[in-house]
């Protein structure tokens, strides 16, 4: 940082590389030390100024990913450097924290640019969550689209527009391939023409359905069909939708969109624990068994564990259930900044969680699992005007040596339970397997 661009003492050094920089003024501000401290065990890495140009000429030389500031100081800014608040918030996303939660100051924060408003005592979880929103990447792919079409001029022509709009398309001309396009990477929606050699739309429609693993995935029928009852029929076979050749791009486009959406969100619900986001019991395991199978197909290591937060039964009496809510997010959100995205992550029920890491050594996985319980040991929870803290207990297993899904999650469960007895707060390695 050049001299122009003060810090004050709290802010952090660089940490990990793929941290996210937040940007915090005034300094001097009630809650800025705590929330630096409290924030870079989630990923993020806070740095905060005392001087508003000082402020200004940091975003130009390393812009951050979000600015936190104080709603008063932000307001009483002087005439000369009014200009800077739309400069602020024309550049970066920008949240306020306020004293106040009444209806004109939050109104006054919007017409300042803000697009997050805190007020105190504020909620670090709560934060945390807009933080995620404001920083976090665009989707680079829409949804992925097949495209069944036995005219290789209208499916290149469907997927040309489709793909401008941000959709990743895959198209077969052959409606017998269709099964094996499915199997190969299964869509957010298929386009399915009515009339095509071979096998029918309907016809096809048909064999989709019958298969559990596709019931959910919309169809969208495209025909020149006009007579209202052959649509309907087609509909009842299980389509969600008809459009009518010609197609107009737009329309298209829009059918899609709206479809490939409300999928997305509906089978987000399903896979999804609701508290934490991560995946629930049931996916855990359907993805665990596939890792199991691609681990032995390629010769890989692959690393599970079990984790569970110690004493946890004591929050929810002493603080109650919303609190003990709370617990659970910081967990899962530290848990998702501290692993891959190819690692699994579930809430297995109540205040356990599952982790299946690939390509995962167990002595490796036990140095990430010993960091992230460090970590949580040190993050400081809230519960009104209290604040107490929490750890956790996990058991480990691998492969080689437990050779299916059930084998690894119950030698994680046992190590689990030997960390729990041998005094908690600790990771435990299931041994090996005898004879092995």
């Amino acid at each position: 940082m050049t001299e122009s661009t003060p810090q004050s003492p709290f802010s952090q050094a660089p940490g990990r590389g793929d941290e996210k920089l937040v940007y915090l003024w005034p300094a001097e501000a009630a809650d800025m030390a705590d929330i630096v401290s409290h924030i870079q065990v989630y990923g993020y890495r806070a740095m905060a100024f005392e001087d508003p140009r000082g402020l200004l000429a940091a975003t130009m030389e390393t812009p951050p990913n979000a600015i936190l500031v104080d709603h008063a100081a932000l307001r009483e800014l002087p005439e000369s450097l009014k200009s800077l608040r739309a400069e602020l918030a024309r550049r970066h996303p920008l949240a306020c924290l306020s004293d106040q939660g009444d209806i004109r100051t939050r109104l006054d924060a919007v017409r300042l640019g803000c697009r997050a408003y805190f007020t105190r005592p504020l909620d670090t979880a709560t934060l945390l969550d807009a933080l995620d929103r404001l920083t976090a990447q665009p989707q680079a792919e829409t949804g992925r689209v097949l495209i069944v079409e036995d005219s290789p001029a209208l499916a290149a022509f469907y997927a040309a527009h489709l793909g401008d709009a941000g959709f990743t398309c895959q198209f077969v001309t052959d409606p017998l391939n269709t099964l094996k396009a499915l199997a190969d990477n299964p869509p957010d929606l298929i386009l399915l023409d009515m009339n095509m050699p071979g096998a029918s739309g309907q016809e096809i429609a048909k064999v989709i359905r019958q298969q559990d693993a596709y019931l959910s995935i919309p169809i969208v029928f495209l025909s020149a069909e006009t007579d209202m009852n052959r649509q309907r029929e087609a509909m009842s076979l299980g389509g969600d939708e008809f459009l009518q050749k010609p197609i107009e791009p737009a329309h298209l486009i829009s059918a899609v969109k709206s479809r490939v959406t409300r999928y997305r969100a509906l089978r987000a619900l399903m896979v999804r624990d609701s508290l934490t986001g991560l995946l629930n019991h049931t996916t855990f395991k359907e993805r665990l068994r596939a890792e199991v199978a691609r681990a032995r197909r390629q010769n890989r290591p692959l690393s599970v564990a079990l984790v569970d937060i110690d004493h946890f039964k004591q929050v929810n009496d002493q603080y109650g259930h919303p609190v003990g809510d709370r617990v659970i997010k910081n967990l899962s959100r530290l848990l998702r900044q501290r692993l891959r995205g190819g690692d699994l992550i579930g809430r297995y029920g109540g205040e356990e969680f599952a982790l299946a890491l690939p390509d995962t050594p167990s002595a490796a996985a036990l140095g990430v699992l010993d960091d992230i319980r460090e970590s949580f040991a040190a993050i400081v929870q809230h519960a009104g005007g209290t604040v107490f803290s929490k750890t956790f207990s996990a058991g480990l297993a691998q492969m080689p040596g437990f050779d299916d899904a059930e084998k690894l999650i119950e030698a994680a469960d046992q190590a689990l339970y030997a960390a729990k007895h041998g005094g908690r707060n600790r990771v435990e390695l299931a041994p090996p397997p005898a004879g092995s």
